[in-house]
């Protein structure tokens, strides 16, 4: 399967793909549609014609591309782009992209002046797994004029996005006003940098060996627990702590990575803060936070909403952090015995109200107890505690969604006519691990 855009580039291998394979019986498109242009529903139509012409099965996919907080409208559309390249592949297959030796130039350039390591300075692997399957860019040793010829030999016609002439971004910038200049100097340029790239493939693939070995089998691919041991990442130097921090955060897909300076830091804090005091770290890519003896990997956290809102039967309640119902307790007879927040027909009648954590909050009929020791009894992560919704009815304090200490006072469980339930937001699901309530999920 090509991935697809339209422009010059990934024309020329869709059409020298469907000339080496008549009938293209085993050859697709992948078009991603970013609603970033307002020409975009025009370029997805040529890529639905073209591929028409070349008898090549043909699939599109529009995405949100809108930046999150700290991230380039740049990074923003790639992340969404890859995260549909990924959803698409199914185990076995392969998509290629039409990368070419001026693009890899370009990376390394940029990664170079962002002051990359040396996974950065290797520029674009030629191949690498890529959700189930695997990504491959089959023209990275041809320059663009190479691919400029072919497409005028064969006379395709290709999409221009006039946003690649604005020299506002650092890559155009450095396609339109630095690379004829190292041409002009170097012709090989291209090639000489590549050769490097290679090198530095390398390099970098035995640092991802030694994190490996340093991080022991740690899990940190999701769905799994997302915490790294701190006793381990203590016994390394802090080259080594630093490089199993960004291999880790590369496992658990949490990118782009936080830049090398943080990084660092973030590392030199974990081994010299107390055992008590929580270290973190975010940027747009996610969250690192040390709690006691564990290195939370979190993708990037909601924040909890501050407003509180009325629970009512058949009335979903959504918002960033998850969604919060009410099931009927005749529906889940074992409800009460699992320790979970059961309400009465009464105090449901009298107002029930869904809140979150503002500190100082007690749990629990009558003066009840302190929230914040119980939820550290049942080891629930502080980063997870402001997120969790918390039940309140005729003004007090009763249940926590999705981790319930046993509160219910005796009897309750005989009158009870409903049970709050909550699915969390995907990002809470690791510190969730061994503390939700049956059926919440």
């Amino acid at each position: 399967m090509v991935a697809y855009s339209g422009g010059l580039d990934s024309s020329v291998l869709l059409h020298a793909l469907a000339a080496l394979e008549p009938g293209a019986q085993r050859l697709g498109a992948l078009h991603v549609n970013h609603q970033l242009h307002p020409d975009a529903d025009r370029w997805q139509a040529h890529c639905a014609a073209a591929c028409r012409a070349l008898g090549v099965a043909f699939q599109s996919v529009t995405v949100d591309a809108r930046p999150r907080r700290r991230e380039s409208p740049e990074a923003a559309a790639r992340r969404a782009r890859y995260a549909a390249f990924a959803a698409a592949l199914q185990p076995g297959d392969t998509l290629l992209l039409a990368h070419h030796a001026d693009d890899q130039l370009e990376t390394l350039l940029l990664n170079l002046l962002r002051g990359s390591g040396s996974r950065g300075l290797a520029g674009m692997p030629v191949s690498r797994p890529l959700g189930d399957g695997r990504l491959h860019r089959p023209l990275l040793r041809w320059p663009r004029a190479a691919l400029q010829a072919y497409a005028r030999d064969a006379g395709l016609a290709w999409i221009e996005d006039p946003s690649n002439a604005a020299t506002t971004a650092d890559r155009n910038h450095l396609r339109h006003a630095v690379m004829p200049a190292l041409r002009e100097r170097w012709p090989d340029v291209a090639e000489r940098a590549g050769r490097a790239a290679a090198q530095l493939e390398e390099d970098a693939g035995l640092l991802a060996e030694l994190a490996g070995l340093d991080l022991g089998g740690a899990a940190i691919h999701p769905p799994g627990t997302a915490v790294l041991p701190m006793a381990r990442l203590a016994a390394l130097s802090p080259a080594r702590r630093s490089n199993a921090l960004r291999a880790a955060l590369r496992a658990r897909g949490l990118e782009p990575l936080p830049s090398g300076r943080r990084l660092r830091e973030f590392a030199r804090q974990l081994v010299e803060a107390r055992d008590d005091r929580g270290v973190e770290l975010q940027w747009a890519g996610g969250v690192l936070r040390r709690e006691g003896l564990r290195v939370w990997l979190l993708d990037a956290l909601p924040p909890p909403p501050q407003t509180p809102v009325s629970l009512r039967p058949g009335v979903d309640h959504a918002d960033a952090c998850g969604r919060v119902w009410l099931s009927p307790v005749a529906d889940a007879p074992g409800a009460a015995a699992e320790g979970a927040c059961l309400l009465s027909a009464a105090e449901l009648a009298a107002g029930v109200t869904l809140e979150y954590r503002r500190g100082g909050e007690r749990l629990g009929r009558g003066r009840g107890r302190r929230l914040t020791p119980l939820l550290q009894a049942r080891r629930v992560p502080g980063w997870l505690r402001p997120r969790l919704p918390l039940v309140r009815a005729a003004g007090q304090l009763v249940g926590v969604a999705g981790c319930h200490p046993r509160l219910n006072p005796p009897g309750l469980e005989d009158v009870a006519a409903w049970r709050v339930c909550w699915r969390p937001a995907p990002a809470l699901l690791p510190g969730l691990v061994g503390h939700v309530g049956e059926g919440d999920l």
